[in-house]
């Protein structure tokens, strides 16, 4: 297990991630970090949300934004 770090980034604001998360691998962690994106992402004020995906040593290991299917969800939605 290694331990990676979930910083929110978003509109100029940023939270870093101090607690950071366990996980098997590098694609545990990202597939992890693509949940965050997809359930912050939902709401109208975080369209701008990238979860950068810290490794273990400290380097982005990747950063991720809300898949595109959840901006057509909010879409439907708001044109109810």
């Amino acid at each position: 297990m290694q331990h990676y770090f979930f910083d929110l980034h978003w509109d100029g604001e940023q939270v870093v991630d101090e607690d950071g998360v366990d996980h098997f691998d590098d694609g545990s962690a990202v597939y992890y970090g693509q949940r965050i994106a997809d359930k912050i992402g939902r709401d109208a004020d975080y369209r701008s949300l990238k979860v950068h995906v810290r490794a273990p040593d400290g380097c982005v290991l990747a950063i991720i934004a809300a898949s595109a299917g959840r901006g057509c969800e909010q879409e439907a939605l708001i044109g109810r």
